[in-house]
């Protein structure tokens, strides 16, 4: 029987995003958008909705527009969004 050699294992390097304060944003589509760095909620409405992620502020902008999420600094947003502002 031949034996196998088990795969090297590999050294996790912290990845530069995770070192820096600035806000992490995922987009699925126009209709969903995870921020990771929240620090508050500046603004909220049905069109609008502003956080705060202590070196900017970004607003989405749309229709039915809500934060399906909010915990440890990760919301959810949901709507359809027609613009994202960013504001230092």
């Amino acid at each position: 029987m031949s034996q196998r050699k088990k795969p090297k294992e590999k050294k996790h390097l912290p990845l530069p995003e995770l070192l820096s304060d600035e806000p992490k944003l995922e987009t699925l589509g126009n209709r969903e958008i995870i921020v990771e760095g929240c620090k508050g909620i500046a603004e909220y409405s049905e069109n609008l909705i502003k956080l705060s992620t202590g070196t900017l502020v970004i607003g989405f902008t749309g229709t039915e527009m809500l934060i399906q999420s909010f915990d440890n600094g990760v919301a959810v947003i949901k709507g359809i969004i027609t613009e994202i502002t960013f504001v230092t």
